[in-house]
């Protein structure tokens, strides 16, 4: 009985997907490789010790400035000593310049064919910038990005959180609001969940 509900629940999403993207008056969806360019401003200093969290890509980083953890930071070739951090082209973020004080570290791991999606702006201008910490579960699912719209009060209401993104020609985003993290036992309340096209995807 089980399996049969999910079939159901997968065969539903596939068509709720397809139409959003028909209905789309975005177009295609816009896939950019993101590399900044070295901002103005003081340089500060900091090291890094791991890949991002953030970004899944070659050339990203978790860095640190004392307690202050940034991520993504970002390699920018030929500089080795030197990393791009805070940079957002979604809100239109240029970063700083982080002097490095210690060598980047050795990654062994291969890194992914397709690199995961760093941030997402939606049909509606909504950004969704991914957790780099504990991700909140919504429909028992890990909420993998927050989203809110620029220039908006930040409110549950406003606010929401994606799941998953499906690529295609125009990406589709699985889209909570955020007041469905509200207090309360999640099997006793209705959560609804929308289907939305991405405008712009950012890796």
């Amino acid at each position: 009985m089980k399996s049969t509900l999910y079939a159901l629940a997968a065969a539903l999403l596939l068509i709720l997907s397809n139409r959003a993207c028909a209905q789309s008056p975005i177009g295609e969806t816009q896939i950019t490789w993101f590399t900044p360019s070295v901002p103005p401003g003081p340089i500060q200093e900091g090291s890094c010790w791991t890949r991002s969290i953030a970004a899944d890509r070659p050339g990203a980083w978790r860095c640190m400035i004392g307690n202050q953890i940034h991520d993504p930071c970002f390699q920018v070739p030929p500089t080795p000593n030197e990393v791009i951090c805070d940079a957002n082209p979604a809100l239109g973020k240029s970063g700083f310049v982080m002097k490095l004080t210690k060598p980047l570290p050795l990654v062994t791991e291969t890194p992914a064919a397709s690199p995961s999606p760093w941030l997402l702006q939606l049909q509606d201008g909504s950004v969704c910038e991914p957790f780099t910490g504990t991700r909140p579960a919504v429909n028992h699912e890990p909420a993998v990005w927050s989203c809110i719209k620029p220039g908006v009060p930040l409110s549950p209401r406003t606010n929401s959180l994606v799941t998953k993104v499906h690529p295609g020609k125009t990406w589709a985003a699985e889209r909570y609001a955020e007041s469905a993290l509200s207090k309360g036992d999640p099997e006793s309340r209705r959560i609804r969940m929308q289907v939305t096209p991405v405008a712009k995807v950012w890796k």
